[in-house]
Protein backbone atom coordinates (compact mmCIF):
# COMPACT_ATOMS: atom_id res chain seq x y z
CA UNK A 1 0.00 0.00 0.00
CA UNK A 2 1.62 3.49 -1.06
CA UNK A 3 1.61 6.10 1.10
CA UNK A 4 -0.90 8.18 -0.42
CA UNK A 5 -3.58 5.35 -0.06
CA UNK A 6 -2.72 4.69 3.31
CA UNK A 7 -4.03 8.24 4.06
CA UNK A 8 -7.38 6.77 2.34
CA UNK A 9 -7.20 3.89 4.87
CA UNK A 10 -6.33 6.02 7.65
CA UNK A 11 -9.45 8.03 6.73
CA UNK A 12 -11.94 5.27 6.26
CA UNK A 13 -11.07 4.21 9.65
CA UNK A 14 -11.52 7.91 10.66
CA UNK A 15 -14.90 7.96 9.47
CA UNK A 16 -16.09 4.67 10.59
CA UNK A 17 -16.05 5.80 13.91
CA UNK A 18 -19.21 8.71 13.36
CA UNK A 19 -22.69 7.20 14.22
CA UNK A 20 -23.11 5.94 10.77
CA UNK A 21 -19.60 4.73 9.94
CA UNK A 22 -17.72 3.84 7.07
CA UNK A 23 -17.06 -0.01 7.57
CA UNK A 24 -14.11 -1.90 5.64
CA UNK A 25 -14.98 -4.33 2.67
CA UNK A 26 -12.98 -6.69 1.15
CA UNK A 27 -12.99 -5.03 -2.57
CA UNK A 28 -11.75 -1.85 -0.91
CA UNK A 29 -14.85 -0.19 -2.56
CA UNK A 30 -14.81 2.36 0.24
CA UNK A 31 -11.19 3.04 -0.64
CA UNK A 32 -12.48 4.23 -3.99
CA UNK A 33 -15.15 6.29 -3.12
CA UNK A 34 -13.15 8.53 -0.87
CA UNK A 35 -10.35 9.10 -3.66
CA UNK A 36 -13.58 10.43 -5.70
CA UNK A 37 -14.20 12.79 -2.87
CA UNK A 38 -11.39 13.79 -1.22
CA UNK A 39 -7.96 14.85 -2.95
CA UNK A 40 -4.71 13.59 -1.11
CA UNK A 41 -4.65 16.82 0.63
CA UNK A 42 -8.38 17.05 1.92
CA UNK A 43 -7.94 13.79 2.84
CA UNK A 44 -5.47 14.43 5.47
CA UNK A 45 -8.12 17.53 6.26
CA UNK A 46 -10.63 15.58 6.83
CA UNK A 47 -8.39 13.77 9.37
CA UNK A 48 -7.99 16.65 11.03
CA UNK A 49 -11.58 16.79 11.68
CA UNK A 50 -14.23 15.23 14.03
CA UNK A 51 -18.50 15.18 14.48
CA UNK A 52 -17.21 18.39 16.76
CA UNK A 53 -16.96 22.19 15.24
CA UNK A 54 -13.64 22.65 14.61
CA UNK A 55 -12.37 26.68 13.62
CA UNK A 56 -9.47 27.20 11.06
CA UNK A 57 -6.55 27.73 13.26
CA UNK A 58 -7.33 24.41 15.33
CA UNK A 59 -7.37 22.78 11.74
CA UNK A 60 -4.04 24.36 10.61
CA UNK A 61 -2.75 23.38 14.10
CA UNK A 62 -3.77 19.80 13.62
CA UNK A 63 -2.00 19.47 9.89
CA UNK A 64 0.97 20.55 11.29
CA UNK A 65 1.02 18.40 14.38
CA UNK A 66 -0.08 15.43 12.38
CA UNK A 67 1.65 15.60 8.99
CA UNK A 68 4.23 18.46 9.79
CA UNK A 69 2.11 20.40 7.10
CA UNK A 70 2.69 23.86 7.26
CA UNK A 71 -0.02 26.17 5.59
CA UNK A 72 -1.39 29.82 6.62
CA UNK A 73 -4.98 30.56 7.91
CA UNK A 74 -5.98 32.10 4.25
CA UNK A 75 -4.49 28.76 2.52
CA UNK A 76 -6.58 26.09 5.17
CA UNK A 77 -9.52 28.33 5.25
CA UNK A 78 -9.82 28.07 1.19
CA UNK A 79 -9.31 24.22 1.51
CA UNK A 80 -12.19 23.75 4.03
CA UNK A 81 -14.56 26.15 1.68
CA UNK A 82 -13.40 24.03 -1.08
CA UNK A 83 -14.49 20.58 0.69
CA UNK A 84 -17.92 22.11 1.86
CA UNK A 85 -19.00 22.80 -1.29
CA UNK A 86 -18.00 19.72 -2.62
CA UNK A 87 -20.27 18.41 -0.46
CA UNK A 88 -17.38 15.73 2.11
CA UNK A 89 -17.38 18.27 5.54
CA UNK A 90 -20.51 19.78 6.97
CA UNK A 91 -20.06 23.79 8.48
CA UNK A 92 -21.40 25.54 10.99
CA UNK A 93 -24.37 28.00 9.95
CA UNK A 94 -22.55 31.20 11.04
CA UNK A 95 -19.47 32.91 10.86
CA UNK A 96 -16.91 32.32 11.41
CA UNK A 97 -17.18 28.93 9.86
CA UNK A 98 -16.30 25.78 12.18
CA UNK A 99 -15.84 22.61 10.18
CA UNK A 100 -16.67 18.99 11.16
CA UNK A 101 -17.26 15.38 9.63
CA UNK A 102 -19.77 14.37 7.19
CA UNK A 103 -21.24 10.58 7.06
CA UNK A 104 -21.61 8.90 3.67
CA UNK A 105 -25.37 8.80 3.87
CA UNK A 106 -26.97 10.78 5.26
CA UNK A 107 -24.37 13.81 3.95
CA UNK A 108 -21.50 13.20 1.62
CA UNK A 109 -23.58 11.10 -1.00
CA UNK A 110 -26.78 13.44 -0.85
CA UNK A 111 -24.59 16.91 -0.99
CA UNK A 112 -23.78 15.15 -4.64
CA UNK A 113 -26.44 16.32 -5.95
CA UNK A 114 -26.18 17.65 -9.05
CA UNK A 115 -22.61 16.60 -9.35
CA UNK A 116 -22.87 12.61 -9.77
CA UNK A 117 -21.05 11.03 -12.07
CA UNK A 118 -22.19 7.50 -13.31
CA UNK A 119 -18.46 5.99 -11.31
CA UNK A 120 -19.97 7.32 -8.40
CA UNK A 121 -23.22 5.93 -8.68
CA UNK A 122 -21.99 2.61 -9.43
CA UNK A 123 -19.39 2.60 -6.71
CA UNK A 124 -22.02 3.98 -4.01
CA UNK A 125 -24.24 0.97 -5.31
CA UNK A 126 -21.43 -1.82 -4.90
CA UNK A 127 -20.53 -0.73 -1.47
CA UNK A 128 -24.23 -0.37 -0.36
CA UNK A 129 -24.38 -4.47 -0.86
CA UNK A 130 -20.75 -5.16 0.30
CA UNK A 131 -21.16 -3.71 3.53
CA UNK A 132 -22.95 -0.40 4.29
CA UNK A 133 -26.27 -1.42 4.15
CA UNK A 134 -25.46 -3.78 7.20
CA UNK A 135 -23.26 -0.45 8.92
CA UNK A 136 -27.13 2.31 8.22
CA UNK A 137 -29.55 -0.47 9.28
CA UNK A 138 -27.12 -1.75 12.29
CA UNK A 139 -28.39 0.93 15.10
CA UNK A 140 -31.63 0.28 16.49
CA UNK A 141 -32.43 4.38 16.53
CA UNK A 142 -32.65 4.78 12.66
CA UNK A 143 -32.39 8.05 10.57
CA UNK A 144 -35.57 8.10 9.13
CA UNK A 145 -38.94 6.67 9.74
CA UNK A 146 -42.04 6.29 7.95
CA UNK A 147 -44.84 8.49 8.58
CA UNK A 148 -48.41 7.83 7.19
CA UNK A 149 -50.08 10.27 4.85
CA UNK A 150 -53.01 11.56 6.59
CA UNK A 151 -55.80 10.31 3.97
CA UNK A 152 -55.31 6.89 5.10
CA UNK A 153 -56.01 8.10 8.96
CA UNK A 154 -59.70 7.70 9.67
CA UNK A 155 -60.87 11.12 11.51
CA UNK A 156 -61.58 9.97 14.68
CA UNK A 157 -58.06 8.28 15.22
CA UNK A 158 -56.18 10.73 17.07
CA UNK A 159 -52.43 11.02 15.61
CA UNK A 160 -49.52 12.21 17.59
CA UNK A 161 -48.36 15.51 15.54
CA UNK A 162 -44.41 13.88 15.16
CA UNK A 163 -46.79 11.58 12.92
CA UNK A 164 -48.49 14.29 11.43
CA UNK A 165 -46.28 15.75 8.26
CA UNK A 166 -48.42 18.69 7.36
CA UNK A 167 -48.98 19.63 11.16
CA UNK A 168 -45.42 19.79 11.23
CA UNK A 169 -44.95 22.06 8.13
CA UNK A 170 -47.82 24.30 9.04
CA UNK A 171 -46.51 25.16 12.74
CA UNK A 172 -42.84 25.45 11.70
CA UNK A 173 -41.13 28.80 11.91
CA UNK A 174 -38.38 27.62 10.29
CA UNK A 175 -37.48 28.24 6.34
CA UNK A 176 -38.39 25.38 4.15
CA UNK A 177 -36.44 24.07 1.40
CA UNK A 178 -37.06 21.45 -1.46
CA UNK A 179 -33.95 19.89 -3.44
CA UNK A 180 -33.74 16.89 -6.03
CA UNK A 181 -33.51 13.50 -4.73
CA UNK A 182 -30.12 12.37 -5.05
CA UNK A 183 -31.31 8.72 -5.37
CA UNK A 184 -33.39 9.28 -8.31
CA UNK A 185 -30.87 11.18 -9.91
CA UNK A 186 -28.69 8.73 -9.75
CA UNK A 187 -31.35 5.55 -11.10
CA UNK A 188 -32.06 8.23 -13.90
CA UNK A 189 -28.08 8.44 -14.90
CA UNK A 190 -27.94 4.41 -14.40
CA UNK A 191 -31.04 4.48 -17.56
CA UNK A 192 -33.26 3.71 -14.73
CA UNK A 193 -35.37 6.33 -14.10
CA UNK A 194 -38.12 6.37 -11.22
CA UNK A 195 -41.11 4.87 -11.81
CA UNK A 196 -43.53 6.79 -9.61
CA UNK A 197 -42.35 9.69 -10.60
CA UNK A 198 -41.38 12.34 -13.21
CA UNK A 199 -40.50 14.96 -10.53
CA UNK A 200 -37.22 14.43 -8.82
CA UNK A 201 -37.47 18.10 -6.64
CA UNK A 202 -39.05 15.56 -3.67
CA UNK A 203 -36.70 16.42 -1.01
CA UNK A 204 -37.79 19.07 1.51
CA UNK A 205 -35.51 20.50 3.84
CA UNK A 206 -35.91 22.75 6.83
CA UNK A 207 -33.51 25.67 7.62
CA UNK A 208 -31.01 24.27 5.27
CA UNK A 209 -28.86 27.10 4.82
CA UNK A 210 -25.84 24.35 3.79
CA UNK A 211 -27.55 23.29 0.89
CA UNK A 212 -28.68 26.62 -0.15
CA UNK A 213 -24.84 27.49 -0.02
CA UNK A 214 -24.10 25.52 -2.17
CA UNK A 215 -26.90 26.11 -4.66
CA UNK A 216 -28.49 22.89 -3.99
CA UNK A 217 -31.97 23.58 -2.81
CA UNK A 218 -34.67 26.94 -3.18
CA UNK A 219 -37.04 28.32 -0.54
CA UNK A 220 -40.65 27.72 -1.12
CA UNK A 221 -43.51 28.83 0.92
CA UNK A 222 -45.64 26.25 2.95
CA UNK A 223 -48.23 26.38 1.00
CA UNK A 224 -45.86 25.24 -1.83
CA UNK A 225 -44.33 22.16 0.47
CA UNK A 226 -47.89 20.94 1.59
CA UNK A 227 -48.69 20.59 -2.33
CA UNK A 228 -45.67 18.55 -2.93
CA UNK A 229 -46.78 16.53 -0.46
CA UNK A 230 -50.11 16.18 -1.78
CA UNK A 231 -48.64 15.02 -5.04
CA UNK A 232 -46.61 12.85 -3.40
CA UNK A 233 -49.38 10.80 -2.19
CA UNK A 234 -51.35 10.83 -5.71
CA UNK A 235 -47.89 9.82 -6.95
CA UNK A 236 -47.22 6.81 -4.69
CA UNK A 237 -44.00 8.07 -2.80
CA UNK A 238 -43.55 7.29 0.91
CA UNK A 239 -43.10 10.09 3.75
CA UNK A 240 -39.85 9.42 5.57
CA UNK A 241 -38.99 12.55 7.58
CA UNK A 242 -35.79 12.77 9.74
CA UNK A 243 -36.35 10.47 12.98
CA UNK A 244 -36.80 13.55 15.58
CA UNK A 245 -39.80 15.64 16.44
CA UNK A 246 -38.17 18.38 14.87
CA UNK A 247 -37.71 16.60 11.84
CA UNK A 248 -34.52 18.53 9.65
CA UNK A 249 -36.27 17.00 6.54
CA UNK A 250 -38.87 15.21 4.67
CA UNK A 251 -37.99 12.50 2.23
CA UNK A 252 -40.27 11.51 -0.44
CA UNK A 253 -39.17 8.05 -1.28
CA UNK A 254 -39.95 5.13 -3.83
CA UNK A 255 -39.28 1.32 -3.88
CA UNK A 256 -37.44 1.97 -6.89
CA UNK A 257 -35.15 4.69 -6.36
CA UNK A 258 -34.56 5.30 -2.73
CA UNK A 259 -31.61 3.85 -1.13
CA UNK A 260 -33.08 3.23 2.39
CA UNK A 261 -36.00 1.40 1.01
CA UNK A 262 -34.38 -0.43 -1.40
CA UNK A 263 -31.45 -1.49 0.80
CA UNK A 264 -34.26 -2.51 3.42
CA UNK A 265 -36.10 -4.65 1.03
CA UNK A 266 -32.84 -6.82 0.48
CA UNK A 267 -33.77 -8.26 3.84
CA UNK A 268 -36.13 -11.03 5.51
CA UNK A 269 -38.24 -8.44 7.90
CA UNK A 270 -37.93 -5.16 6.35
CA UNK A 271 -40.27 -3.71 8.90
CA UNK A 272 -38.17 -4.06 11.76
CA UNK A 273 -34.89 -1.65 10.01
CA UNK A 274 -38.02 1.42 9.76
CA UNK A 275 -39.32 3.29 12.57
CA UNK A 276 -42.86 3.45 11.62
CA UNK A 277 -45.94 3.28 14.40
CA UNK A 278 -48.80 2.01 11.68
CA UNK A 279 -49.58 -1.07 9.83
CA UNK A 280 -52.27 -1.70 7.25
CA UNK A 281 -55.20 -4.21 7.71
CA UNK A 282 -57.76 -5.45 5.44
CA UNK A 283 -61.57 -6.20 5.50
CA UNK A 284 -61.71 -9.06 3.88
CA UNK A 285 -65.06 -9.38 3.23
CA UNK A 286 -64.64 -5.83 1.81
CA UNK A 287 -61.52 -6.71 -0.54
CA UNK A 288 -62.63 -7.46 -4.61
CA UNK A 289 -58.84 -8.66 -5.41
CA UNK A 290 -58.43 -5.53 -7.69
CA UNK A 291 -54.99 -5.57 -6.90
CA UNK A 292 -54.34 -1.48 -7.22
CA UNK A 293 -52.75 -2.13 -3.55
CA UNK A 294 -50.20 -4.15 -4.97
CA UNK A 295 -48.67 -1.51 -7.11
CA UNK A 296 -48.87 0.77 -4.83
CA UNK A 297 -46.94 -0.73 -1.90
CA UNK A 298 -43.26 0.12 -2.03
CA UNK A 299 -41.83 -2.25 0.08
CA UNK A 300 -43.73 -5.44 -1.77
CA UNK A 301 -45.70 -6.04 1.12
CA UNK A 302 -49.19 -6.84 -0.37
CA UNK A 303 -50.03 -10.00 -2.50
CA UNK A 304 -53.04 -11.25 -3.85
CA UNK A 305 -54.46 -14.39 -2.59
CA UNK A 306 -57.75 -16.46 -3.95
CA UNK A 307 -59.10 -13.28 -4.64
CA UNK A 308 -57.83 -11.37 -1.72
CA UNK A 309 -55.15 -9.01 -0.72
CA UNK A 310 -52.65 -10.59 2.19
CA UNK A 311 -50.14 -8.21 3.36
CA UNK A 312 -46.78 -9.30 5.03
CA UNK A 313 -46.25 -7.31 8.26
CA UNK A 314 -42.97 -8.16 8.48
CA UNK A 315 -42.86 -5.50 5.04
CA UNK A 316 -45.34 -3.38 5.50
CA UNK A 317 -43.92 -0.15 7.03
CA UNK A 318 -47.62 2.09 7.74
CA UNK A 319 -46.98 4.44 5.01
CA UNK A 320 -50.91 4.55 3.83
CA UNK A 321 -50.15 4.85 0.30
CA UNK A 322 -52.55 1.15 -0.31
CA UNK A 323 -55.42 2.48 1.82
CA UNK A 324 -55.59 6.01 0.15
CA UNK A 325 -56.58 4.67 -3.29
CA UNK A 326 -58.60 1.75 -2.06
CA UNK A 327 -62.27 1.78 -3.79
CA UNK A 328 -63.81 -0.42 -1.51
CA UNK A 329 -62.36 0.76 1.76
CA UNK A 330 -61.00 -2.95 2.68
CA UNK A 331 -57.86 -1.49 3.40
CA UNK A 332 -57.00 0.74 6.76
CA UNK A 333 -54.19 1.75 8.94
CA UNK A 334 -54.17 0.43 12.64
CA UNK A 335 -51.96 1.84 15.23
CA UNK A 336 -49.52 -0.38 16.49
CA UNK A 337 -49.52 -1.26 20.24
CA UNK A 338 -45.85 0.30 21.04
CA UNK A 339 -45.57 3.61 20.18
CA UNK A 340 -41.58 4.77 18.82
CA UNK A 341 -41.23 7.81 19.99
CA UNK A 342 -38.46 10.03 18.22
CA UNK A 343 -35.52 11.50 19.83
CA UNK A 344 -36.33 15.39 20.11
CA UNK A 345 -33.65 16.88 17.69
CA UNK A 346 -31.51 15.56 15.34
CA UNK A 347 -28.41 16.09 17.66
CA UNK A 348 -30.14 13.86 20.45
CA UNK A 349 -30.90 11.21 17.07
CA UNK A 350 -27.15 10.54 16.48
CA UNK A 351 -25.76 10.46 19.70
CA UNK A 352 -28.20 8.35 20.25
CA UNK A 353 -27.15 6.44 16.66
CA UNK A 354 -23.50 6.94 18.82
CA UNK A 355 -24.42 5.27 21.74
CA UNK A 356 -25.62 1.78 20.32
CA UNK A 357 -22.01 1.88 18.43
CA UNK A 358 -19.63 2.25 21.72
CA UNK A 359 -19.92 1.31 25.19
CA UNK A 360 -21.66 3.67 27.89
CA UNK A 361 -18.17 4.41 29.58
CA UNK A 362 -16.76 5.43 26.19
CA UNK A 363 -19.97 7.13 24.85
CA UNK A 364 -19.70 9.78 27.87
CA UNK A 365 -16.24 10.29 27.03
CA UNK A 366 -16.78 10.69 23.30
CA UNK A 367 -19.80 13.29 24.11
CA UNK A 368 -17.49 15.55 26.44
CA UNK A 369 -15.20 15.53 23.47
CA UNK A 370 -17.36 15.96 20.61
CA UNK A 371 -19.05 19.34 23.28
CA UNK A 372 -15.00 20.67 23.10
CA UNK A 373 -15.01 20.34 19.79
CA UNK A 374 -12.37 17.29 19.86
CA UNK A 375 -11.73 14.44 17.77
CA UNK A 376 -12.54 11.54 18.75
Amino acid sequence: MDSETTYYRQLQEHLDKLPIGFPKTDSGVEIRILQLLFTSIEAKVALCLSLGNASVETVRKRLERKFRITFEAEEVARILRDMFMKGTINRSHMEPFKYSNAMLAIGMFEHQVGDLSKEMVELVHQYFDEGFDDEFFRSSLPQLRTSPHMKAIVPEYNIATYDNMREIVRKTDKSIQVANCVCKEGEAILGKPCKQTRDIEVCLMFDAKSYLDRGKARTITKDECLEIINRAESEGLVLQPGNSLQPFCICLCCGCCCGVLTSAKKYEKPAELIAHNFYAKVEEELCTGCSICVSRCQMEAIHIENKKAIIDLNRCIGCGLCVTTCKTEALRLTGKTKKTVPPRNAAMLYLGILSDKVSKQKMMGNMLKLLAGRQL
